[in-house]
C-alpha cells in the first residue's frame, strides 16, 4: 500500500520517550578542534557501530535510545547466557524492529581459540539457539570473544552458518580509558566502511557514541548494521513467533530519495490482524500530530513524503491491535541524504 504525505514548515524531530535519560547522563567532556572535525565528505561513507558482551539492562536500552536519536542503526553481538538471562523475546524484537542487527558472541565469552571443536560448538550453537526461539531466527555471523579465532574456530562457525565479524576501530572503552583518549584513537583511524566496537556493558560507551554523531555527523555519514548480519527472510521467520495478544513487529527496510521526495518501504506483523490494515504512525519532525497508514494484505507498507526539508530522523509506530498494551516503535530512521 502506498500513500502520499505532504508536510512543510519541519525543522527537527522530537524526541522519543527516554531521550531525556540519556541527555541527562551524557554530559558532553570531549571536544574536537574544527581541524579534527570530519567536514564536506560524501554522505556515502559508512560507518559500522557494533556493540558487544550485552544486553544490559541499564545501558543496552540508552545506547538505542540515542541511536535513534541519530537515525542511526548497528550491530549487537549478545553474550548468548546473558541475552537468554536478562532479555524477554520482546526486548529482542524490539531491537531489531528498530533496524538493528544481531550476531552471535558465543554463550559465556569463552576464548575459543583454546577450546577442542566439541566447546566450540556448544558455546556458539547454544548462542545461536537462544536467538532462534526469540527470534525466529539463527544469526548469519559471529564475533569471537577477545577476537580470538583460529581455523578450526572459522570452520566451526561456518558450519554453524556463520562469517566471522573482526573490527577496524577498538576506542578500547573497556579498559577504562578516557573519552579523549577513545576519541583520539577513533579519529585518527575511521574511514569510510570502518567497523566500530564498543560494548553495551560500559557505561563509557554512552558519551564515546555521542561524541562519535557529534564528530561525524548523520549529515556527512551513514551509520548502518552490518549486511553478513543479515536475514532475507526476516520478515516471515520473526513473524512465525508471534501468538495471539503479542504485540506487533515490523521494519523500516529501505529509504530513496528521488529529488525532494522521499519514499520509505517496510513491513508491520500482528498477530492479531492477521489478514493486514495494521496502523502505522509516524511522526512528523518537531510535531507531535502523527500521521498514519496502513499495511496491506501481504503486511508491507509504502508512504511517499513530498516537498519536505528534512534535517532529522523520522519515527514510526506499529498500533497494537490486541489486548492493551503498548505500541510497537520501529525505530526513527534518516531520510534527509
Amino acid at each position: 500500500m502506498q500513500v502520499t504525505v505532504s508536510m512543510e514548515l519541519h525543522n527537527r524531530v522530537k524526541r522519543i520517550v527516554g531521550l531525556f535519560a540519556v541527555g541527562m547522563l551524557l554530559v558532553p567532556v570531549f571536544s574536537l578542534s574544527s581541524g579534527n572535525r570530519a567536514s564536506g565528505l560524501e554522505t556515502t561513507k559508512v560507518i559500522y557501530l557494533t556493540f558487544d558482551d550485552g544486553p544490559h539492562p541499564i545501558f543496552t536500552p540508552l545506547l538505542l535510545s540515542l541511536l535513534d536519536e541519530n537515525g542511526a542503526k548497528a550491530t549487537f553481538f549478545p553474550i548468548g547466557s546473558r541475552l537468554e538471562e536478562r532479555w524477554e523475546n520482546d526486548d529482542l524484537q524490539d531491537l531489531l524492529n528498530r533496524g538493528h542487527a544481531i550476531g552471535n558472541h558465543s554463550w559465556n565469552h569463552r576464548n575459543l581459540s583454546m577450546e577442542e571443536e566439541n566447546e566450540i560448538t556448544f558455546q556458539l550453537n547454544q548462542s545461536s539457539a537462544v536467538t532462534e526461539k526469540m527470534t525466529g531466527y539463527r544469526p548469519s555471523c559471529f564475533r569471537a570473544p577477545f577476537g580470538e579465532k583460529n581455523q578450526k574456530v572459522l570452520e566451526t562457525a561456518s558450519a554453524l552458518g556463520m562469517k566471522h565479524i573482526d573490527w577496524t576501530v577498538d576506542p578500547q572503552e573497556w579498559n577504562d580509558t578516557s573519552v579523549e583518549k577513545s576519541m583520539n584513537h577513533i579519529v585518527k583511524r575511521l574511514e569510510d566502511g570502518a567497523i566500530v566496537l564498543l560494548h553495551d556493558r560500559r557505561f563509557l560507551a554512552l558519551p564515546i557514541l555521542r561524541e562519535i554523531f557529534k564528530t561525524f555527523p548523520i549529515a556527512e555519514w551513514s551509520y548502518e548494521s552490518l549486511p553478513d548480519c543479515g536475514n532475507g527472510n526476516e520478515k516471515n521467520l520473526r513473524s512465525a513467533t508471534r501468538k495471539t495478544g503479542d504485540v506487533p513487529i515490523g521494519k523500516v527496510v529501505d529509504i530513496k530519495k528521488t529529488g525532494s521526495n522521499h519514499t520509505m518501504t517496510g513491513w508491520g506483523y500482528d498477530p492479531d490482524r492477521p489478514e493486514g490494515g495494521l496502523q502505522v504512525l509516524i511522526q512528523e519532525p518537531n510535531n507531535q500530530h502523527l500521521m498514519s497508514i496502513y499495511t496491506d494484505s501481504q503486511h508491507d507498507f509504502t508512504f511517499e513524503i513530498t516537498n519536505l526539508e528534512i534535517d532529522g530522523p523520522i519515527c514510526l509506530w506499529l498500533k497494537d491491535e490486541g489486548l492493551s498494551r503498548h505500541n510497537a516503535f520501529i525505530g526513527c530512521h534518516n531520510a534527509f541524504k
